[in-house]
Parts: structure tokens; sequence; C-alpha cells
């Protein structure tokens, strides 16, 4: 260490000049990470990578081409309306979350032309000079050139929560020297914080160069796909076979059936309106509506949602796996008990705080405050009469540090503090003597100081102190709130093994030793032995950053992951994670990488979020069932109904108006009531059960459509299409009013407003539609009778008694699964 008074006794290192700096910052670019460009149309881009909106822009450009402008518009309608709805949510959650970064440090002090300089940090350039002091955040890699009693925390990269003494490099190579590699004591890299003393450091690398720049780009090799976006390709594929198959058949076999009297252009216009009627072109836009929904209910708890379908993904998770200290803790050390030495005339509290007797002129250590909010008055005064004369860095090897200080009658007094093991390493005290008192400690999750002095007759050992993190007082709460959604809490700390287990118990999350291991021990273990033990563990301790993305993968095996971190190393295990969340204090990189930021750290706002990811994948798949159901069953319905007749079942305008009223009151289904059994349990996109309510009703709702087409279609082509569109539209809606729950419809609650509301103005438009001269006309509808309306109303009301009788044996078969 270089002992240095003053400032002014660095003047040796003047910097760059101006000029060079300037030469410099064209040379290597920008201090800052790349910030991706044209995110705006990326964004736009992106919502067309989904299978539903390409097929319906194929369908409405092959429409328009066809000369059918209103057929056309109205397939682009869906379109516009979930991609602009999506483009603005997440583009609105973007820009929150780029407010965040006003938090990180914008400016910093170099040295330039030897006088000091205020320079924005993506102004610096490698070969600046900076001035560090206790509190700033190193901008970027350097070498430590001159230092006075230098600590740091590297916690963010290495995950050690104690600070580390760094020293003066003794190369003065230049920065240019490639082959000059500084040793791990005299570097500095971008993001670590100065806890203690001062320094003049070189910077060596910027922006893209630096090791924070290297894990970022680590953390962009794991990719982690949206569990919400696989299980929606899956169906958008499905659907897209079996419509294109069928349509294929249809239309071909109608060609074979007229021969040269075809109408190959009326046939394509009817295909495509037919394929536009069976895929459910609102689903962009109701799942849209349900993550702006859970979106909006986490803003109002001061959560970001970057990822929009992170909110849906949420409600898959079953193991949240988080760190102890704030999320499950208070991350505030307090006073506990102390272990006072006989004959010894200092309180070993006094001592722990006199071994930190600066305290105020940097940031202090979490035992320093402890040590300070813990003194009584009488306390207090003692410490003040005290001066300190020389401080001791932290010695890692040592696992201690150290002060000396002095009364105003010159008396001194030497003072170690320090872990248990520096003192029984040192002879001060023996193990036995306080093994009962430590092992107490440590059970109850308490972290113990050591303390000694010499007061010039030698060193002699002055006690102990412990302190405790509690927990917070929503904890308890919030791990019974998990159990009971079925979701497991897993605490990966880089606490000792008994500190960590005490937590877990207090917690509740841990009832037995098994339960609880050291991640090295665990990693240690075979593969078949780790994936055995795997789904038990509750805490994993003493875990190294490095550690983190293997047992984050590993978990992933077995369960949906959601992953709450926050340092520079914890960017690839976020990335790998099913979600991943920060809180705002988070490492830059981390932020970047997260699907969703807290501004406080609270888990139980993560567990609320879950019950909030449950609810819109519930009503998604309340969706995806009534519109598969009745759009396929009414798809089959009309398209052999076709092979049958001369003239078409339906025409294209009249398929499109039925999809968008049926369509109508569905998307409200976003903002339907969820019963408590509905997200009890962790929600996946479960396609057997899928396909097999899709098969079955789909059948119930093509016999009924095949009635009403039987009843119909000899009358004439206008009555039956009149006829067929609007008890299509009713048995549609009250399919959706059944289906929302397998449970029976007279149990399953009411709807929400929005969807009683929606689904009366449907049917009455239904019915309306065909009876105003002007719509009528322009449709090709033929005003119906009072006794057509009335048995359409007969088929209606019998088409929802069988639904109910139909769907209770398949609800049974679906909890099985």
């Amino acid at each position: 260490m270089t002992n240095k008074n003053d400032w002014n006794e660095w003047n040796e290192w003047k910097g760059l000049t101006e000029a060079e700096a300037a030469e410099r910052r064209v040379r290597y670019g920008p201090n800052a990470l790349p910030v991706p460009k044209h995110r705006l149309l990326r964004l736009i881009a992106r919502q067309f990578r989904g299978i539903f909106n390409l097929m319906l822009l194929i369908a409405a450009g092959v429409t328009f081409s066809l000369g059918e402008p209103i057929d056309g518009a109205f397939i682009l309608l869906f379109v516009f309306l979930g991609t602009a709805l999506n483009v603005y949510q997440e583009h609105k959650s973007n820009q929150a979350a780029d407010k965040l970064k006003a938090y990180l440090l914008s400016t910093i002090t170099v040295m330039r032309d030897g006088v000091e300089t205020e320079v924005p940090t993506e102004m610096l350039v490698p070969g600046d000079i900076l001035k560090l002091e206790s509190g700033d955040i190193v901008p970027a890699d350097a070498i430590v050139r001159e230092d006075r009693d230098l600590l740091v925390d590297e916690t963010t990269f290495t995950g050690e929560s104690i600070p580390v003494t760094k020293r003066a490099s003794a190369s003065s190579a230049a920065v240019a020297d490639k082959a000059t590699v500084a040793a791990d004591e005299e570097r500095l890299l971008q993001g670590i914080v100065i806890v203690r003393g001062n320094a003049l450091a070189e910077i060596t690398a910027i922006g893209q160069e630096t090791q924070l720049a290297h894990i970022a780009s680590t953390a962009s090799t794991v990719q982690a796909e949206s569990e919400l976006v696989k299980s929606v390709d899956k169906i958008s594929n499905f659907i897209m076979k079996v419509t294109l198959l069928t349509l294929g058949f249809v239309v071909v076999a109608n060609i074979l059936i007229e021969g040269r009297q075809a109408d190959v252009t009326g046939l394509l216009i009817f295909a495509i309106a037919l394929a536009v009627s069976a895929i459910p072109e609102a689903l962009p836009l109701v799942l849209t509506f349900s993550l702006s929904r859970g979106a909006l209910e986490f803003a109002k708890r001061d959560v970001i949602v970057k990822r929009l379908s992170a909110v849906q993904d949420l409600g898959s998770v079953n193991l949240l796996c988080t760190d102890k200290t704030g999320t499950i803790t208070e991350n505030h050390l307090v006073f506990s008990n102390f272990f006072p030495m006989d004959g010894s005339p200092y309180d070993p509290l006094v001592l722990a705080r006199l071994a930190a007797i600066n305290l105020h002129e940097r940031i202090p250590e979490p035992f320093d405050h402890a040590s300070d909010e813990a003194l009584t008055q009488t306390q207090r005064q003692i410490v003040e009469r005290y001066i300190l004369v020389q401080e001791e860095a932290f010695d890692p090897a040592l696992r201690s540090n150290g002060a000396v200080v002095k009364q105003a009658d010159g008396s001194t007094l030497h003072i170690r503090r320090g872990s248990p093991e520096y003192f029984f390493g040192e002879g001060l005290i023996s193990r036995d003597t306080v093994a009962d008192w430590l092992q107490a400690e440590e059970e109850k999750g308490h972290r113990v100081l050591g303390v000694s002095y010499d007061d010039g007759s030698g060193a002699r050992f002055g006690g102990f102190v412990s302190f405790v993190d509690r927990i917070k007082d929503s904890t308890i709460a919030t791990v019974a709130a998990a159990k009971q959604m079925n979701v497991a809490i897993t605490v990966i700390t880089g606490d000792a093994l008994k500190v960590a287990e005490a937590v877990g118990r207090e917690a509740g999350l841990v009832t037995e030793s098994a339960e609880v291991t050291e991640a090295a021990a665990f990693l240690a273990l075979p593969l078949a032995e780790r994936k055995k033990r795997l789904s038990s563990i509750r805490v994993f301790a003493r875990t190294t950053p490095e550690q983190k993305l293997e047992l984050i993968q590993l978990l992933k095996e077995q369960f949906t992951v959601g992953y709450l971190g926050e340092g520079i190393n914890d960017a690839p295990a976020l990335k790998a994670a099913h979600v991943s969340m920060v809180v705002q204090s988070a490492a830059d990189v981390a932020r970047e990488t997260a699907d969703i930021v807290l501004l406080q750290n609270d888990l139980r706002v993560i567990v609320e979020g879950i019950r909030f990811g449950r609810e819109t994948h519930a009503n998604t798949m309340k969706y995806i069932r009534a519109t598969l159901i009745s759009n396929f069953g009414n798809f089959y319905a009309v398209a052999i109904g076709s092979l049958f007749i001369s003239f078409l079942p339906m025409l294209p305008k009249q398929l499109l108006l039925l999809n968008l009223l049926s369509d109508f009151p569905m998307m409200a289904i976003a903002f339907d009531r969820v019963s408590a059994q509905e997200v009890e349990r962790p929600q996946r996109y479960d396609l057997h059960s899928l396909y097999i309510i899709f098969v079955t009703m789909g059948l119930v709702s093509t016999v009924f459509d095949f009635i009403c087409f039987g009843l119909f279609y000899r009358i004439s082509p206008a009555v039956l299409q009149t006829n067929w569109f609007i008890a299509s539209v009713l048995t549609e809606i009250l399919l959706m009013l059944s289906i929302r729950s397998l449970a029976p419809i007279t149990k399953a609650g009411w709807p929400a407003p929005s969807i009683v509301v929606l689904s009366v103005i449907a049917m009455v438009l239904a019915v309306g539609l065909p009876m105003i001269p002007a719509t009528a006309a322009f449709f090709e509808f033929q005003t119906p009778t009072m006794a057509h309306l009335g048995i359409i109303l007969g088929i209606a009301f019998a088409y929802l008694i069988v639904t109910e009788l139909v769907k209770r044996p398949l609800s049974g078969f679906v909890k099985k699964k």
C-alpha cells in the first residue's frame, strides 16, 4: 500500500491531454454497452413471427388480389388491432425500463492536463487516470496506480460480500502493452464499488472490451424461449395443418363435382373466408389484453414488465429461486448478542465499533453500521474519546481488519476484528471455551465477529459480538402463500451453511437439515444422485456465481424456474431461467437481461405475480377452448355442406361477419373472473387434453350445425345462409359462456360484466342485422321469419344443454391430466 497523505502528492500522474483524449475517443468509441438500434421497428417486426399473423396477412393479400376489398379489410382489422396493442404495451414497458438508467453513475473525476476534470463516463478512454474515492462506482476496467487504504466491494462479480483490498501496480507499462496483465489485487473492474480509501487508476479497457461486456456477451448466448411462445406456436402449427389440408380437399372436391361449371375464383374466396373463420385470429389480441392487464397490475406494485409474455410465463413457474439477503431477510444487520471475556476492561461491542472509528467518512460496512446503531449513550461517549491513528484494511487471508486509536491522554489501543477462526488461529482463545455459545448463535442464523485489543502489553482477546439479518415481516406469509399455489422456493446464497439453514427454518422453507446443502458439495455428487436430490433441496449455501448457472440449468430439467438475481455474474443464470427478475439496484447488465424489474425488493410481489400469470393463462385457455371448438365445428360443417349443394352455404362476407361477432365478446374473456381452483397449481398448455376437448366438443358443434343445415337448405340459399349465420353466432356465444369453466355452468360463477354486455350486444346484432334493410342487402341476408327464429333459439338452447352434459366427463379427464 502506498502511504500518501494527500492527493497533491500524486501529481506525477498528469493524465491525458484533451487532444489525446479526443483522438482515443475516435479510435475506441464510447464507454458504453451497445444499444440496440431501431428498437421500435424490431418490436413491430417481432409481432409477425407468429404463424397466425402471417397466415392472416397472406389471406388478406390474396383476398385483395381477387377483388374483394371489404373481405380483405375485415381480415386486416384483427391483425392491426392485435399488433398495435402489443407494440404499444411493450414499447411503454421498454421506455419505463430505460428510465432506470438514470440511477447509474453518469460522471467521474479524471486527470486531464494535470487538472481534475469531471467528465461523463461515456467519454472515458483507455489511458485516462481516474480519481476514485469512497462511494465511487468504477466506470471502466482499470489498473490501480496509486492507492491509500483502498478497499472495494466486488460482490457483483464474485458473489462474495466481504470487501477486498487492492494495491497499486508495481508495473508502469503502458496500456497499449497487451502482454502486461495486472494481478487481481491490482485490477479494478467496471461496476465494482469503492468502499474505503481512495486511488488513482489508469483505464485499460472501455465499452465492449470490459469484463462486464464480456459477461453480457456470454449471457446473450444463453437463450431461454418463452413457454407462452412455444405453446402458441404448437397450437398455431396444428391449426394451420388441419385448415390447409381440409380446404385443399374441399376445393379439389368441389371442382371435381362441378366440373367446368365450377367458379374457381369464388371457391378460392370462399376457402380463404373459411380459413379465416377457422383461425382464432383474435388470439394475439386476447393474449395482449390478458398480458397488458397483468402488466398493469404489476405496475401498480412498482414492477416493470420488459417482456410482456413473461406475465403469463410467470404463471407456469413452480420453482422460485432467490437470494436470501433483501428478499427473505431485510438486508439490515442488527446487534443481537455478545460474549464478554472475563477480566477484559472493554465491552466487545465498543471494540467492534472502534475498529471502524471513521465510519462517517466512507460507505459503512454492514457490521460497522450495526455496531454503531447498537451503542448505548454511555458506550457512544467512550467511542467519542478516541481518534483514528491508523486503519488497517480487511485482509481476506486472515479474514480480519484492524485500527489503532488513541485518547487525548496519548494512550493507544490496537484493535483487531474478524472471524472466530482468526482468533483461534492466533491462539488468543480456545475454541472449546466458546464452542457452545458459537454453535447456539450459528443455529440461530447469527453472524459472529470476534475482537481483540492491545494496550501495549500484548494482544488479548476481547470477546464476540453477534448480529442478525432478520427475516422480513412478510416473508412467512409469502412462503405460505407460495405453498398454497404449489410453488416451491429455493434460496441460492453465498452465506455459510448454518446461517442459511437457520434463516430457511425461520422462514418456513426448511424442516430438516437434508434440505440444505453447500452448492459445491451438491455439484460434486454423481449426476444421478443430483437429479434424485434436486427437488428436495430448499437452500443452496456457499454458492459461487459460476455455480448459479449450473444449478439453474439443472433445476430447469425438472421445474419451470423463475430466478431473482442482481449481480453482474447473475446475467447468464437470469438468461437461462424461464422467467428472470431483478431489483432496481441490480447491475446494469442484469437489468438488461431480465424480463421483470422490481422497484422494491419484495418477494411477495413475485408470488402475487405468479397468481396474475395463472389468471392470465386461465383466461387465455378459455378463449382457445371456445374458439377452437366453435370455429372448427362450424368450419367442418360449412366445408362439408358445400359438397352437397350447388351454392355456397355461407357467403365469404357472412363468414367474416360471423367471425367478427362471435370473437367480439370472446376478446373480453381476457378480463374474466378466475376461481381459486384455477390458480392453485402451475399452469401449462396441456395440448393433449386440449385436443381431446377440441375433438369431442367440436363434434357436438358440427352435429348441431348439420341439424341447422338440414332444416333450412331446401328452402332457399338466402334462408339457409341467414338462419345458419344467426344460429352460429348464438351457439358460439353460448359455448363460450359454458366452456369458460369446466365446472357446471351453475357452479362456475358469473362471468365478468364486460363479457355479459358484449355477449348480449353480439346476439342482438346477429338477430338485428338481417332485419335491417340496409345491412341485410349489404350482407345478402333474407329477413328471418318468427317461426325460423323460434327454431334457431330452440337449437341454441338444446346445444347448451348437450354441451354441459358432454363437458362433465371431460372435466374429470383434464383434472387427472
